[in-house]
């Protein structure tokens, strides 16, 4: 548990001081909407959802906050939700061309409230997949950040298609996807089991949460698909695995 003097001093990491004292109050008092004068935006966080437990989970732990050994110059943030990964990106790379895929109506209405006015982002309400396919959309655990893809019969009984990443890098023009941050509730299986052979070695840090207690054999299946190229299993961060590729980044020292 978090001491309130902890908790401030993690906002600071990351905001100015007037931005991080509204943070720290707006959450202890369950705001819905915080505004950051510095930064001049604000920050939305849905009554009875998870988004102020998803935005602590990014910005008060070392979910994404490692020290990277290049400056990211193209990011895909899969597993979007509200839009929180993505402003922690784009806070310390504001430099940074994000493309952002959510499967989720509402959790998409929200990632663009609170991504609003951020240059070079893109959303992509679409499954990240391997294939051009249709799903419907299920919310096992009945929470706001943990929706799951299932296989639907025909494209007209799915809520929504899916877009690959060999289409991202297409379309951005991408040489490679500097970060691939996943978090996508099981998918990353069969993300992982087929026609990765062209975006892979393309991808020069991942950042992947495995959710095997939602898909059994995730972790195996994207472990041993990501041995057949030159990646390190870095270190991990709060459950996150952090990979480089050492055919395009160097390692850093420790």
């Amino acid at each position: 548990m978090l001491t309130n003097l902890v908790r401030f001093k993690l906002l600071k990491k990351h905001f100015k001081f007037r931005d991080a004292y509204a943070l720290f109050a707006g959450l202890k008092n369950k705001k819905e909407t915080i505004v950051l004068p510095k930064l001049n935006r604000k920050i939305y966080l849905r009554p009875n959802s998870k988004d102020a437990e998803t935005f602590e989970e990014i910005f008060l732990s070392h979910l994404y906050d490692i020290r990277l050994p290049i400056i990211p110059e193209t990011i895909v943030d899969a597993g979007a939700n509200v839009g929180f990964a993505t402003l922690f990106f784009k806070i310390k790379y504001p430099d940074a061309s994000i493309v952002a895929i959510e499967i989720e109506t509402k959790n998409a209405d929200a990632f663009r409230k609170n991504t609003t006015g951020f240059d070079n982002v893109t959303l992509h309400q679409q499954a990240l997949y391997n294939k051009k396919s249709y799903f419907s959309i299920a919310d096992p655990y009945k929470a706001t950040n943990s929706f799951q893809i299932r296989k639907a019969d025909s494209p007209e009984n799915s809520d929504i298609d899916s877009v690959t990443l060999d289409e991202i890098i297409s379309e951005k023009k991408w040489d490679t996807i500097d970060i691939l941050k996943i978090d996508i509730e099981g998918a990353e299986k069969q993300l992982f089991e087929k026609n990765y052979e062209n975006w892979l070695p393309k991808i020069k840090i991942i950042m992947i949460e495995t959710h095997d207690r939602m898909v059994s054999g995730c972790s195996f299946t994207v472990m041993h698909t990501i041995s057949k190229y030159n990646f390190i299993l870095y270190t991990t961060t709060e459950g996150t695995l952090i990979y480089y590729n050492l055919d395009l980044i160097a390692l850093p020292s420790l």
